[in-house]
This record gives structure tokens, sequence and C-alpha cells, in this order.
């Protein structure tokens, strides 16, 4: 597909999201829930919302727990990064499977295997043996079965419903993004304060569960490709030259991973915030997370680097993710409409990316905070995703006209 094709195809979206404008809100709101009306769809929505529950609740506790193991912003980027490493290095393979084989399979596979670690450390937690090893060896080996749960989770999406659902479904399914950034990271912040870690990490091990079962109920016609002679590494390039040869998808992508790194990683210092900065605890560190168009989200970034206010923290961090989510939202349904499926898991994969880089900005964002204050490595943070926006906009003029 070309970049011309790929153009008029977004500029069909925007135009339609406007038209959504002119109707009533009854019809608005069906056509918004109209991919729920597929059972495949439903089972997986729901197994999501359990899922990425978890997964925020997750990442509030490892938090937490790495910040009262060593007090250090440093160790907890560095924490982060340990998940990290092998979600990059091993997302491309991950991508070359998902177009391979099962993706439903693969998908309740790695759900599984979180389950299971987030049981085991939970235990460690409870008998008083964790130590930091623990944390960052279970957050190596998360990363790892990351790299193959992420791009199958988001190539099987075509699967579940036709070519003229996936804009509602991908905004079905943003929702659930929205609602657990909300919900989960508030919940792990009181079950933290009123039971304990070990106990939040249980409860995340419950709600994976839920979701493999769930997933177990999604029924699919078998759709692999044709046997290839090609080798996992011809796969991987066949992939990025895809992107490479497309603007929109390289200019989007490249933009998503920026913002990730140097903007989405204040999110790895904000139990440092809570703690040093905003003096909130556990509970005022879940609300900051739950709170949670590039330009503006750079600009709300700095403003909340250096605000000192809690009531103003909160208001700035969930402008933040509104912000964010609108044009992630854009972006994933520009890629499921346009992407051939073959390969679907490799695209996606390396696009999945986008959250799995926040940990190498926490880690660089930790070592500045180290020495300069968890303020200004927010701050410059924000001014780079800011930046970085404006000159998108001046550089590439078609990415701007696509609103016009």
């Amino acid at each position: 597909m070309n970049n011309g094709e790929t153009l008029r195809n977004l500029r069909k979206i925007t135009m339609s999201k406007a038209a959504v404008d002119t109707i009533s809100g009854s019809q608005r709101l069906l056509q918004a829930l109209s991919a729920l009306q597929h059972r495949n769809y439903r089972l997986y929505w729901l197994g999501q919302l359990s899922s990425v529950l978890a997964q925020n609740m997750e990442g509030v506790a490892q938090s937490w727990l790495v910040l009262e193991l060593t007090d250090s912003p440093l160790l907890l980027g560095l924490t982060g990064l340990t998940f990290a490493a092998p979600t990059i290095a091993l997302t491309l393979v991950g991508g070359v499977i998902a177009d391979r084989a099962d993706r439903r399979r693969i998908m309740i596979l790695s759900q599984s295997a979180s389950a299971s670690m987030f049981f085991l450390l939970g235990t460690l937690i409870v008998i008083e043996q964790v130590a930091l090893w623990h944390v960052m060896s279970l957050a190596f080996l998360s990363g790892c079965v990351r790299a193959f749960d992420r791009p199958s989770r988001m190539a099987l999406l075509p699967q579940m419903v036709p070519k003229e659902d996936i804009p509602n479904a991908v905004a079905v399914g943003g929702t659930i993004w929205q609602f657990n950034r909300l919900l989960g990271p508030a919940v792990a912040g009181m079950l933290i304060y009123l039971l304990g870690i070990g106990a939040t990490y249980y409860f995340c091990f419950c709600a994976s569960l839920i979701a493999v079962g769930l997933w177990l109920g999604i029924r699919l016609e078998s759709s692999l490709p044709a046997p290839s002679s090609a080798g996992v590494v011809q796969h991987m390039a066949e992939g990025l030259n895809f992107i490479r040869k497309n603007e929109v998808f390289y200019t989007f992508i490249g933009m998503t991973f920026f913002n990730s790194v140097f903007g989405m990683s204040y999110s790895i210092l904000m139990p440092v915030f809570a703690r040093s900065v905003l003096d909130v605890g556990s509970k005022g560190f879940g609300f900051l997370q739950s709170a949670g168009g590039a330009v503006a989200f750079g600009l709300l970034l700095i403003a909340f680097a250096f605000s000192v206010s809690f009531p103003l923290s909160l208001i700035l961090a969930l402008a933040l993710g509104v912000t964010s989510q609108f044009y992630m939202t854009i972006i994933s349904a520009i890629l499921q409409m346009n992407l051939p499926n073959q390969l679907r898991g490799r695209v996606m994969g390396i696009y999945g990316l986008t959250w799995d880089l926040m940990p190498v900005g926490g880690m660089i964002a930790g070592a500045i905070a180290e020495f300069a204050g968890a303020a200004m490595a927010v701050g410059v943070g924000g001014f780079m995703v800011a930046g970085m926006a404006v000159a998108v906009m001046v550089c590439r003029p078609n990415i701007r006209r696509l609103e016009q």
C-alpha cells in the first residue's frame, strides 16, 4: 500500500469522526459500541479489561515495592529497563511468530505465564523473603513474555470483527486503557495501603486468570498463512521495510516512540513525586497514576513536573492521560485499517514497543532525577516531546494536512 492510499484512508477516518458529531447521542453510542455485537470481540474485550487492570495494578505495586526496598529513583528506572530490554530485543521475533502461528493460543499462554509470576512474587512478599533481585528477575521474564504476547494480541483484532468495524473496535478497546488508568492504579494504591503489596499481586493473579478463562471461549476460523521458506531474519526485515516505505507509518510510529521515551516515562517517577514532592504516600501515588495531541501533552508534562500542589497534579495527570489516548487511538485505527494481515504481527509488534519503551525513558529520567531532582527530569522530557511534535508539523506537511 503506497503513501497516497494510506493518507486517503486516514482522511476518511478523520472525516468520519467529524460526521459523527452531526448525529444523535443514541445513534453515536450505538456506532461507538457496534464492535461489541461480535461474540469473539466481546470475550476479547472483557478479557482485556481484566488483563489490563492487572497490568496497571502491577505497575503501581512494582514501583512502590522497588522504592521501599531501595529508596532510589535510579534503581526504580533500572528495574523498568530490566523489563524493557528483552521486550525490545525480542519483539520482532514475537511479531514473526504472531504472523506464522495461532495468535489466540500465544495470547492465552502468555497471560497464563504472567499470572504465574504475579502469584510467585506475591508469595515472596507475603513470606517476607522478597529481594530486589527477585523483582528484577521476574521483570526480565515478564519482558520476555510481553515480546510474544503484545504482537499476537494486537494482531488478533481483524480476525474478530469485519474491516468496517475495526475503527469502532479500536475506539472501544481504547476505553479499556482509559478506564483502567483511572481504576487500576487507584485500586492498587488503596490495596497497598490497606492490605499490603503482596495482596495486590494476588489480586493481579486472579484478574489474569479471569482473562485467560474468557479468552478460552473465543472461537476463530484458522487463517494461518501458507508455510514460507524464508527465515526469521528475512521476515523481520520484511516488516521493517514495510514501515520504512510508508511515510504515515514511520512518522506516527516514530512520534509515539519519542513520546514514550521522553514523555510517558514520567509515570516511572510517579512514586518519587508521591513520596518526596507531594508527600501523599501510596494512596496518593495510586490516584496520581489514575489521573494520568503531542504538543499539548508536552506542555502539560512540563506543568506537572513543576507542580507542588496535589490537587493541581491530579488535574494535570488526568489531562495527560486524555491527550495521549486521543492520538494513540487515531494512530492504532490507521495501522489496523491499512496493514496486510501477513505483516500485521510484525508491524503491530513494533508499534506496541511504544509502551515498552517507557522504561527506557524511565531509566534516563531516573538517572537525571538522582542528581537533579524528579521535577527537572520530567520537565526535560516535556520539552523534548513538545519539540518533537513541532518538528513533525514543520518537516512533514503531508501529516499536518491530514486534519484539513
